[in-house]
């Protein structure tokens, strides 16, 4: 009698668990692609900053004087910051990568 009430109790925790595994790999992807909006919203804004800067002083500047003279705002803590200034009148290569 008690292997029958034991059955139904093992398919509910084999349910419970697989519940658990969906869970945590959903969670995971929501998180990835949380980071990926993240990163690209730095590289808009620094993007947005160097525009700004070329069309206000006519040039393209250096990275670190986005930050002093327009406001940018870096968290070098978390992020890898790639600002590639090829010439003053060619936009430049802007890429930011997440610190793991």
């Amino acid at each position: 009698m008690k292997n029958k009430i034991v059955k139904p109790y093992y398919a509910l925790l084999l349910l419970l668990i697989v519940f658990m595994l969906i869970s945590s790999q959903g969670i995971g992807n929501y998180s990835n692609t949380a980071d990926f909006e993240r990163v690209k919203t730095i590289e808009d804004a620094i993007q947005k900053a160097a525009v700004q800067c070329y069309a206000i002083e006519g040039s393209y500047p250096p990275f670190e004087y986005l930050v002093t003279h327009y406001g940018l705002i870096i968290n070098e803590e978390a992020y890898y910051y790639h600002y590639e200034l090829i010439a003053s009148n060619i936009k430049p290569i802007i890429a930011v990568y997440k610190k793991w």
